[in-house]
């Protein structure tokens, strides 16, 4: 059951990262540190007008830019020699939560 899911996971993230034009980011030791990082980022990139605040319509992609760079995240920290893709056993080790050390992303 949990494979199952983590397949999926797993291209899920990888098509993330290369949607997003950029090579995965690189995880820290800290989680914490990386989300953080990530919610920043996902702000500033859905602040269209720099403004500062996010209208209703920057809001609407801010969760999808962040459920982006979570997944990029999750993958980095899953991809423990860091070659881009990710074996059975990265897989297999990213265990317990299978989420790498994060929390999984927000729902939609």
């Amino acid at each position: 059951m949990t494979q199952r899911l983590l397949v999926p996971g797993a291209l899920m993230a990888l098509t993330a990262a290369f949607a997003l034009g950029r090579s995965a980011p690189a995880a820290s030791s800290s989680p914490t540190a990386d989300v953080a990082a990530a919610e920043a980022a996902a702000f500033t990139e859905a602040d269209a007008n720099g403004d500062g605040k996010l209208t209703p319509e920057e809001s609407a992609s801010y969760g999808a830019l962040l459920r982006q760079k979570l997944d990029a995240l999750r993958f980095a920290r899953l991809d423990a020699n860091g070659d881009g893709a990710l074996t059975q056993d990265e897989l297999n080790a990213g265990h317990p939560g299978a989420c790498g050390g994060f929390p999984p992303p927000p729902p939609f």
